[in-house]
């Protein structure tokens, strides 16, 4: 027993003496707890408890754009406009800015400069004049459902807190013939869709998913055929074949491409047909931004793998550029939770772009023109990464 206890305390140590040698997977292994802990430590900060009645409202996001769109010409809808814009500046939770139209305003939605936009429509002044209620209507940016779902409420309590205003003013000089549905809310909130039709929330889900699947599969894949190859020694039969380094690379971009569309096709399949989910743009514009989105992830792919040794130190490096853009490229939680320099991070991956394109693509019906921004990074982050890692990737084959 004692001789079976010291040999089990030998092996242990030789394994750590050899992970400890493995330098790179050795930075990446304490890497990994400390880039976890504080993305979430910044991802949930504390928000306090709202209070629309006393001009408080705590929330999660702050400076968040949105546009307003005063259609009707009275001067009562220009009070209404002048007090949201004063209300969201001075909270600091809103930065409105005005639009001559509602397809103006869209149009800046779809584009992803504007998270939704208030429209104060043609009869406001004069049914509130005529002491009937006057509703504002609220178009969000639902390719995020959890912050277009705050980002409501928010225009929604600063919209209640002008609707209170009128009231107590009416309630002052009270006409006993006045409906008191006006005199208790002068002023309601519709929300109204930007695309017609849209009916499940998973619409906007699923292209993130798509785009996370994508990269994942990408990189795992892309890892274990490089790293298991150079350890198994199969690497060394494919370079004494009468082929060029550049056919091995392109081999393994093909089939980490097939590999990734399959798996983003299932995902919208199924998203289709148990979730009802629709295509509300082009398929091959939606096509594009998928092969895009690979090939952005391939090079660094190709350069994370080429610098390990090993197969293991290979996943684990990969792994830690994986799952912090799980949750800091607009994935699974919107962005704008983040501070400032981390959503800088976040957008300066390659993920946020394929996710962004994808969603305007699908939920908005986005056009050529109106993603070509996502689609330009995405082309320069394939051909600056691609064209780092071809290099590096045929030094690490002589080694």
């Amino acid at each position: 027993m004692p001789r079976s206890l010291e040999a089990a305390l030998d092996i242990a140590y030789k394994d750590l003496h050899q992970f400890w040698r493995m330098k790179m997977l050795f930075v990446t292994f304490l890497l990994m707890p400390i880039v976890l802990m504080t993305l979430f430590g910044f991802m949930f900060p504390t928000v306090g408890t709202s209070n629309p009645y006393s001009g408080k409202i705590a929330a999660p996001y702050r400076h968040i754009q949105v546009g307003i769109v005063v259609e009707d010409g009275g001067g009562l809808a220009y009070s209404v406009a002048d007090q949201f814009k004063q209300i969201s500046s001075s909270m600091g939770l809103l930065d409105v800015r005005e639009y001559a139209s509602l397809g103006a305003a869209r149009e800046e939605i779809v584009k992803g400069r504007l998270k939704g936009v208030v429209v104060i429509p043609y009869g406001f002044s004069e049914a509130l004049a005529s002491n009937r209620q006057a509703a504002i209507t609220v178009t969000m940016d639902d390719t995020s459902a959890q912050l277009a779902s705050t980002i409501y409420s928010e225009i929604s309590m600063i919209l209640g807190m002008i609707s209170e205003g009128f009231s107590h003013s009416i309630i002052v000089k009270l006409d006993p013939s006045m409906d008191a549905s006006f005199a208790v809310e002068p002023i309601t909130v519709e929300r109204k869709s930007l695309i017609s039709g849209t009916t499940s929330t998973f619409e906007f889900l699923a292209p993130g998913f798509m785009a996370l699947t994508m990269v994942m599969g990408t990189l795992s894949g892309l890892g274990a055929a490089i790293a298991r190859e150079k350890e198994q020694g199969t690497m060394d039969g494919i370079l004494v074949a009468p082929i060029s380094s550049y056919a091995i690379i392109a081999g393994k971009v093909a089939a980490q491409t097939v590999r990734a569309m399959i798996q983003a096709s299932i995902i919208l399949g199924i998203a289709m047909i148990f979730f009802g989910v629709r295509i509300y743009g082009s398929p091959l514009l939606m096509l594009l931004v998928m092969i895009l989105g690979v090939s952005s992830f391939i090079g660094i792919g190709i350069i994370a793998t080429s610098m390990a040794a090993e197969q293991e130190t290979a996943m684990t490096l990969l792994m830690l550029l994986q799952i912090p853009s799980m949750f800091i490229c607009n994935i699974m939680f919107p962005i704008e939770q983040l501070p400032s320099w981390l959503q800088a991070v976040g957008r300066a991956l390659p993920l946020y772009y394929a996710a962004d394109g994808l969603r305007k693509v699908i939920v908005l019906n986005a056009s050529l023109s109106q993603i070509s921004p996502d689609l330009t990074i995405l082309l320069i982050y394939s051909i600056v990464t691609l064209g780092i890692a071809i290099p590096i990737f045929r030094r690490s084959l002589t080694r």
